[in-house]
């Protein structure tokens, strides 16, 4: 048995984030991480359906023919 083999697969296993404590940045940062795709995924989404709405209002956009939508 190698020693370091074992101190090391403990440490990896075991002993995950020994020293984080979690504070108002790291949450900060969270939620920003987690949140911050989504918001600007669905924002980009919607604009681009209100453009197109309002193009098709004026009639300056027609439809294309799709099976799915």
């Amino acid at each position: 048995e190698n020693p370091a083999l074992i101190r090391w697969a403990y440490a990896k296993s075991q002993n995950v984030y020994p020293t984080f404590t979690p504070t108002p940045k790291t949450s900060f940062l969270g939620a920003a991480y987690a949140l911050g795709p989504l918001l600007f995924w669905i924002f980009v989404l919607k604009a681009d359906r209100d453009r197109k709405e309002k193009r098709i209002q004026e009639g300056k956009y027609k439809r294309p023919f799709s099976v799915f939508f």
